[in-house]
């Protein structure tokens, strides 16, 4: 443990921006789910498509999908074009995954502290999990309405390169789609790109919107969804997944570069890796134990850690009767065998359902959170019976279904595995480390309340961005009201409608910004 706790080449997470099912879209509101063991859950509105048409409880029915139950974002027709210097022409034939990816990379900025003109210019990478192009399959059902913005408002390239035109970032910019694992695999030619010294900073993410049906019926005539719209991981009931939308964003950084600057540290990633399972499996899309075995012992092998500093593996877990079993066993292989106690295993798709190429973007926020409160959330699996066919005890592996506290070892720090793979056989893990602990910050002897400086693009996001920061600043665990106001003043860029107050404590500021 020793050694990748002074690991020279270990990346920090210091910024993050995401929106999941129920309605997740601050780290309050997911953790509360988590915690709470909630789930996100719900059903395909019907002005979508005819929902009710196109269901057949008949897995077989052609043109029909067993089930249209899915973990479903709200407000996605909602897009500030012109915050981000779009057309209204031009929105239109956006993407709404594009869309979401430009919201959640200016949050995760702006989470980190980090103005986006400050990045302008720099060698800064970006790096997105997606395969979707639902959007873009209306266009087909009428050619003669395609524009001049078709093409790229419904490019996967585009997602990626759109995010390095809008905020000038200019080292490599690319899309990966390897299905399921898109987005850790992005994240892994991301740190890949870190460590060898290419980019200075990162952006990854990962997207996912259901926005057409025929996936939908593709994936139910393949009996991989859940007939009974329920995904539970590692149960004796499982028995598919459930398709949900989604998706985050993560600003990354060499840790000691973060260290360095001061910048806020969500996680620390010590290890990644990517493989292939080839030919060694019965099927194309039967994910194989050997290949999963040969990519997580060589990942930790790459960490500096032992299986047994491991406090518990945030699982692909999709709930289907094929992928469960196989995992459970490499897992078991790599980190269960030989440990003291039994491995905790959780899926955060048991919460918001299977995000498929972000999905690996949701399972490395819950663990990122889980680390930083120091406890396992439990998994919304009622009535929760073992898996027959998963040989928990030979693996020397436990669902985790009811979570539990994670103890912190000798060396203070608490450690997570992430995984992911795809249905064409591309593997991706993730190894990482509860961030250091922030040393006490050191405010400077004023003799008067710094002023509060707010900017937004127009007077209605300016009240509301007032509104936010006044119940901010009126919550009982609120970051001192000097560190608000520095922030506010030195890590926001200056948009052109601004605000300034001057109150005499951080109550005060809350009540002016309330009046305006």
């Amino acid at each position: 443990m020793s050694s990748a706790a002074t690991r020279t080449d270990a990346i920090a997470v210091i910024g993050m921006a995401f929106r999941f099912p129920g309605d997740a879209h601050d780290e309050a509101g997911m953790w509360s789910m988590l915690k709470n063991g909630k789930h996100g859950i719900t059903r395909i509105p019907g002005d979508r498509w005819p929902v009710d048409e196109l269901e057949h409880g008949n897995r077989s029915e052609p043109g029909r999908s067993v089930t249209f139950s899915a973990g479903v974002l709200p407000r996605i027709d909602e897009f500030d074009a012109a915050f981000f210097g779009i057309s209204p022409r031009e929105a239109a034939w956006l993407d709404p995954q594009q869309r979401l990816l430009l919201e959640m990379a200016y949050e995760a900025l702006e989470n980190a502290g980090v103005r986006p003109s400050s990045l302008a210019g720099s060698r800064c990478g970006v790096y997105v999990g997606i395969s979707g192009l639902d959007y873009g399959q209306h266009a087909l059902e009428d050619l003669a309405g395609m524009s001049a913005y078709s093409m790229t408002g419904n490019t996967l390239s585009v997602a990626a390169n759109r995010l390095s035109y809008v905020f000038d970032l200019r080292g490599p910019s690319m899309a990966v789609d390897t299905a399921c694992s898109s987005s850790l695999v992005a994240l892994h030619q991301a740190c890949q790109a870190l460590r060898c010294g290419e980019i200075p900073t990162a952006l990854v993410g990962g997207v996912n919107l259901l926005m057409h049906p025929y996936a939908f019926i593709g994936f139910s005539h393949a009996s991989m969804l859940s007939a009974k719209g329920h995904c539970r991981p590692f149960d004796a009931a499982a028995d598919g997944y459930v398709r949900a939308e989604g998706g985050a964003a993560l600003l990354l950084k060499p840790l000691d570069a973060a260290v360095r600057d001061g910048d806020p540290i969500q996680s620390v990633i010590l290890a990644s890796g990517v493989n292939t399972d080839g030919a060694r499996k019965s099927g194309l899309t039967i994910p194989s134990a050997d290949a999963q075995e040969e990519l997580m012992r060589a990942v930790l092998e790459q960490s500096g850690l032992r299986a047994d500093d491991i406090d518990f593996i945030e699982a692909h877990g999709t709930g289907t009767p094929v992928g469960d079993p196989v995992e459970i066993d490499s897992i078991g292989r790599v980190f269960g065998r030989g440990r003291r106690q039994p491995l905790p295993v959780s899926s955060v798709k048991a919460n918001v359902g299977h995000l498929e190429p972000a999905s690996g973007m949701a399972g490395l926020v819950k663990a990122m959170l889980a680390l930083k409160h120091g406890e396992l959330p439990p998994m919304p699996l009622r009535d929760y019976t073992p898996n027959p066919h998963i040989d928990f005890t030979g693996s020397n592996v436990v669902c985790a279904v009811s979570g539990m506290p994670l103890q912190k070892r000798d060396a203070g720090k608490l450690h997570a595995g992430v995984n992911s793979f795809g249905f064409g056989g591309v593997n991706a893990h993730v190894l990482l480390q509860s961030p250091p602990t922030a040393k006490p910050r050191q405010h400077p002897a004023v003799t008067a309340v710094p002023p509060l400086f707010l900017s937004a693009r127009s007077d209605e996001s300016l009240r509301a961005l007032a509104l936010a920061y006044a119940g901010h600043l009126e919550k009982a665990d609120a970051a001192p009201y000097y560190d608000i106001a520095y922030t506010a003043a030195f890590r926001r860029d200056r948009m052109e409608k601004r605000l300034a107050a001057l109150p005499s404590d951080a109550a005060d500021a809350a009540a002016q910004l309330r009046a305006f």
